[in-house]
């Protein structure tokens, strides 16, 4: 419960911060733009009105329409609700013969409308902003990873808010050999976003440069820990498949890579426990030398899998991905990643996701 102290120094705080610009532009700016977004269903119909009492009522009108269309329909019913208490209680005294209307009812019920109005148009504006870095969020995720002729591959993503930080990229080299890259932001949302777009730019960068996995985490690493706040951490898994099967991973802070043979069994958990890239410069990663013999397949997934959690709070586990990876042995790519997606939107429920979930699958051709 806030107590007298706390309302008064926010009387105190929001004295001191107001500043005559507030208000004019209250009335000159923020006020001009919130109707022109509420109004403009109605335009031409208002603009072609020539008596200016029934334009002023056409644009009441389009107001009030354009405020109770953004809302939620549930919200809405509130609203109209909210309206009709209004009217009634306007007209607060009856002198025998008629209604009496109250002015004091009117001004205060109108001012929160009127501040409902700027803070929803506030709310859009952002939305906005929010969609359109999903937007071109979602082009630097491959929709459609690329098949080579010796390897396969799969993947999934789906993100916990409007952005998200998790990353995967497939990049067919010259010589034949696959450079993936598969991260994960910390957090997840708009900060998270702009880790992972920073990180794939570098990734994307040092891939004409030097694909080497040494070059690689470097590389990123020194670009995160120059633009990346003190949060801004992103863990990773690097990986360089040559066409004969070989390949270097390099973990930076990320879940073991599983390798899985062609009876469904895991046969190996890839890398070990380090840090994030992002956190300090000049640290190394040391790459993990492996192979990929025919239908042999790796799995790489985010933690936004494993850490999921039922409606009861139970989680999904480790244990449950090996499980699920042995039910089809032998199935392809897109089917391994079918089977855990399926298999954990069932697990979740109806409950949104609490983080980005990503998953990808490579198997030796």
């Amino acid at each position: 419960m806030a107590r007298l102290k706390d309302w008064i120094n926010l009387g105190k705080t929001t004295v001191s911060s107001l500043r005559t610009s507030d208000v004019t532009d209250l009335y000159s700016t923020e006020w001009p733009e919130t109707q022109k977004m509420l109004i403009a269903d109605h335009r031409e119909e208002i603009d072609a009105e020539p008596r200016c009492f029934k334009r002023w009522l056409r644009i009441a009108s389009a107001v009030l329409y354009g405020l109770a269309q953004r809302l939620a329909p549930h919200r809405r019913v509130i609203f109209l609700v909210a309206w009709i208490v209004f009217f009634f209680s306007s007209f607060s005294r009856f002198d025998g013969r008629t209604w009496q209307l109250s002015l004091a009812p009117i001004v205060a019920f109108l001012a929160m409308t009127f501040l409902l109005a700027l803070e929803l148009i506030d709310k859009l504006k952002y939305r906005d902003e929010l969609e359109l870095a999903r937007d071109l969020q979602a082009g630097l995720i491959p929709k459609n990873p690329p098949q080579t002729a010796h390897f396969e591959i799969a993947a999934f993503n789906v993100i916990a808010n409007t952005v998200g930080g998790d990353i995967y990229d497939f990049i067919e080299l010259a010589d034949g050999r696959v450079a993936i890259l598969f991260g994960d932001a910390s957090g997840h949302g708009m900060a998270a976003g702009l880790v992972m777009a920073v990180a794939h730019a570098a990734f994307r960068t040092q891939l004409d440069i030097d694909p080497s996995a040494d070059a690689i985490v470097a590389s990123l690493n020194r670009i995160l820990c120059r633009t990346g706040g003190s949060r801004s951490f992103f863990s990773c898994c690097y990986v360089l498949l040559a066409p004969d099967g070989t390949f270097s991973a390099t973990f930076a802070g990320h879940p073991p890579l599983l390798k899985i043979g062609r009876d469904g069994r895991v046969i190996e958990r890839i890398g070990r426990g380090s840090y994030p890239l992002g956190v300090k410069t000049g640290l190394r990663w040391e790459p993990i030398a492996g192979a990929l013999e025919k239908g042999e397949r790796l799995l790489f997934h985010s933690d936004g899998l494993t850490e999921a959690r039922n409606p009861t709070g139970r989680e999904f586990g480790d244990v449950y991905v090996e499980a699920i990876c042995g039910w089809h042995p032998g199935e392809p790519a897109a089917g391994t990643v079918d089977s855990l997606v399926s298999e954990w939107k069932f697990f979740i429920g109806r409950k949104p996701p609490e983080d980005d979930m990503s998953i990808v699958a490579v198997v030796a051709r």
